[in-house]
């Protein structure tokens, strides 16, 4: 995330216009992560909307940039595990925040990690052309052989082979982490 000057000066002395680039930062990773843990799409935007208002109510207790992210994630997972009337649920953390906290979970720390490399390759591939990231899609992410997405895109098969190739080879160029190359040449090893 962009550094924003004096942010959390600015979130202190109750400045709202810094809430819109933590929100486009953080919302659609944290709505992977809350989806993963509760798997209704609506509960997850209520549950990361409500994740929001809460970082704005408990903004005088975040003292470091980083807790803002450890905040949010906090907040969301224990919202999700609430929801879920888990045994396991717990109530919201009234002491310090910091990213210490997210991994003293693994599982949870794992589905953190998940969602933050499912929004990297989110916008990765809105960076491709149209039909690259549409014969991906189709491809990957929902599984259809050569002939169904031929049958659903009206294209050759040559023309699926060759929108599938150009795609993976500009993610590999764009993806730098180890972990998402590692899973775009899964994705590629795949019938």
């Amino acid at each position: 995330m962009k550094e924003i000057p004096n942010m959390l000066k600015r979130m202190h002395e109750g400045d709202t216009t810094v809430l819109a680039p933590i929100f486009k930062y953080y919302n659609q990773r944290l709505l992977y992560f809350a989806k993963s843990l509760v798997r209704d799409d609506g509960v997850a935007e209520e549950i990361v909307a409500d994740s929001f208002v809460k970082l704005w109510q408990g903004r005088m207790r975040i003292q470091q940039q980083d807790s803002i992210k450890a905040f949010l994630y906090i907040a969301t997972k224990n919202a999700c595990l609430n929801y879920n009337k888990s045994a396991h649920a717990k109530q919201y953390f009234d002491h310090e925040l910091d990213e210490a906290l997210l991994m003293a979970d693994p599982e949870v720390y794992t589905k953190i990690l998940r969602a933050e490399w499912l929004q990297q390759l989110h916008e990765a591939l809105q960076k491709l052309p149209a039909k690259q990231r549409e014969v991906f899609k189709l491809s990957f992410l929902e599984g259809l052989t050569t002939c169904e997405i031929c049958a659903e895109l009206k294209m050759s098969p040559n023309a699926v082979f060759a929108n599938r190739s150009r795609a993976l080879e500009a993610l590999r160029k764009v993806l730098k982490e180890p972990i998402l190359l590692w899973l775009i040449y899964l994705l590629a090893k795949l019938p």
